[in-house]
């Protein structure tokens, strides 16, 4: 009798589609827990090995942990500073690093002591980034150097006067302007990622840091659980390019493991896991997204978690489906009810950071509808229907709300519901009528094949050195994926493959939505797809590893190549030095521009 049981059970799980011949939790017993069977201790080793591979690299020169703190406020009362040289010397240039206010423009200007009178140098000049170096050339022989600030309001952190030759000139009279001349020992020799802000994080990081401050936040064109987890980094190590950025390194590195716990509950093969999750580790734009203080990398982290829990919800509900208990007890149990609901405070999360957790949300209905209605009796589906509209409606509606709580609202809003909605009127606007145009953008048919990359810095180091940094895939993985991804659809459209199905909607789920969209768009936004992409190949390895008896050492050839790939490119998506003409022969494709 205990073997037509177990016989049973396995028929059931196998009938879902879900789980595959040889998996462990349909030939367990009845009460299993299929996540205390799912890692062995080879799966541990083989995960603790590729984290701290992923973590040395993310962190290997991810930016200088101090920046120049104090400011000086330059106002309509207190706009002119007069720096004196006590002699007359040749000056070159002026660099300034900026405070929380962008685009501050200046008139430069050099006393003249024969005529009294003050002469323009550079009448309207401009430092544009945020908590970053701005260099304003000048180029005048002087004594008298005056800044003049034209706006109402600029904050200059510190500011360096050099000389022709690049020799740092220290003023005489510095103790008149205190704050713009204490931190001089951060200057650096040439301007670069490691010292400064670059492409989005004059946005989402100057944001981070007016939440703490309670300043009115500059950037509200995305919901800002995002820039409240980078505002953590920089209240533990400060504002500096390592504060605002340590926090996406943190949820980078979480992507592995869970990268990897999706890919053993779907494959079951520690060696598939590893190879999957090996993908992720050396993905370039999974690497770049993962050292800039942008919020991608944490909406993608909650996209992955929401659908690792809703295929465990559809494990689960398989062992559940198994046991010999009656189907009359409290629904849904425990172990079905618990992993459907993290799915919901996953996608909470991700809508609360931005709005692709949206889309993402749409994918997880379908899932959930398709498996749902077709696994359960019209009782037990309204239970968990009801039960979904509370951690799959409420629950993300409160915590959008909540993610508000930091914007300073300036007395126009009559409480936080007011201040959500208005603001979420006004991030619909914005993408709805946004009107503008860059040369990195790139349209969605254009992602898979790496068409356009996006350049987030590039910094001359010296006349044949530079500091660039490009947000790219790895040609090796993003490539041999779209292969991957027409064969997991085969597998579903005419192999009935439900696994096959669950990858395709949860890709389709993060690319079809961008079709229709008109505002300019960059590659970047490919990323949450690219996750399941990379699941896509392991379902691909996993077929030839199984097929072919040289499947598993053509998988690790791959993955050498794919490694070898990843660090071909790894100055150019890292901001290491690196000759140019060493960039210029890195682009295999003619649009490619990852230095300049």
């Amino acid at each position: 009798m205990n073997r037509i049981s177990q016989s049973v059970k396995r028929f059931l799980a196998m009938r879902t589609g879900l789980l595959s011949k040889d998996s462990h939790a349909a030939q367990a017993g009845p009460h299993t827990d299929l996540g205390a069977k799912l890692l062995s201790q080879k799966d541990y080793l083989c995960m603790f090995i590729l984290i701290y591979l992923f973590t040395l690299l993310a962190f290997y020169r991810l930016g200088n942990n101090y920046a120049p703190s104090s400011g000086y406020t330059a106002d309509t009362k207190n706009r002119d500073i007069v720096l004196d040289f006590g002699d007359y010397l040749d000056i070159g240039s002026i660099s300034i690093f900026l405070g929380n206010l962008n685009t501050r423009h200046f008139s430069i200007s050099a006393f003249n002591e024969v005529t009294g009178a003050w002469e323009i140098c550079n009448g309207d000049t401009t430092a544009e980034s945020v908590f970053s170096w701005n260099k304003i050339d000048v180029n005048y022989r002087l004594r008298y150097l005056g800044i003049v600030s034209t706006d109402d309001t600029a904050v200059l952190n510190e500011m360096v006067v050099q000389s022709t030759d690049g020799t740092i000139l220290t003023p005489v009279n510095t103790a008149e302007y205190p704050a713009l001349f204490d931190e001089q020992y951060m200057f650096p020799d040439a301007k670069t990622y490691l010292d400064s802000t670059m492409f989005d994080e004059v946005y989402h990081g100057r944001t981070a840091y007016e939440f703490i401050h309670g300043i009115t936040a500059y950037e509200t064109t995305h919901p800002h659980l995002g820039k409240i987890l980078i505002a953590l980094g920089i209240l533990v190590f400060g504002m500096n390019p390592f504060g605002w950025r340590f926090m996406s390194v943190v949820f980078g590195i979480l992507l592995i493991p869970l990268m990897y716990l999706f890919a053993k509950r779907l494959f079951k093969s520690t060696f598939i896991a590893s190879a999957t999750t090996s993908l992720l580790v050396f993905d370039c734009m999974h690497f770049t997204l993962s050292r800039i203080a942008t919020i991608d990398i944490f909406a993608a982290f909650f996209i992955l978690m929401m659908y690792y829990y809703i295929y465990r919800y559809f494990t689960e509900d398989v062992l559940y489906r198994g046991q010999e208990a009656s189907r009359t007890d409290l629904f849904p149990p425990g172990n079905v009810a618990i992993p459907l609901a993290i799915s919901g405070i996953g996608m909470a999360f991700g809508v609360a950071t931005k709005w692709t957790g949206v889309y993402a949300g749409l994918g997880l209905a379908v899932l959930f509808f398709w498996y749902t209605i077709t696994h359960f009796p019209k009782k037990q589906f309204l239970r968990l229907f009801g039960f979904c509209c509370v951690f799959f409606v409420a629950i993300p509606l409160i915590v959008y709300v909540l993610c508000f709580i930091p914007v300073v609202d300036g007395g126009e809003y009559s409480g936080l519901i007011d201040k959500a909605l208005k603001g979420t009127i006004s991030m619909f606007d914005y993408h709805a009528n946004l009107e503008a145009e860059h040369y990195y953008s790139s349209p969605f048919y254009e992602w898979p094949v790496i068409w356009m990359p996006l350049l987030d810095a590039n910094d001359a180091i010296s006349a044949s050195k530079v500091s660039a940094v490009s947000c790219m895939g790895n040609p090796a993985i993003w490539w041999i994926g779209i292969p991957c991804v027409l064969y997991v659809f085969f597998r579903w459209i005419f192999r009935k493959d439900k696994k096959a199905g669950f990858l395709c909607i949860a890709y389709l789920a993060q690319y079809i939505p961008w079709m229709p969209i008109s505002r300019i768009t960059f590659i970047y936004h490919y990323f949450p797809a690219i996750l399941f992409v990379i699941l896509m190949m392991g379902y691909a390895m996993l077929h030839i590893k199984e097929h072919f008896t040289w499947g598993k050492k053509a998988i690790t050839v791959y993955l050498l190549a794919a490694v070898l790939c990843f660090f071909l490119f790894y100055p150019v998506v890292s901001g290491f030095p690196i000759d140019i003409e060493y960039g210029l022969r890195l682009r295999l494709l003619k649009e490619w521009i990852l230095v300049l």
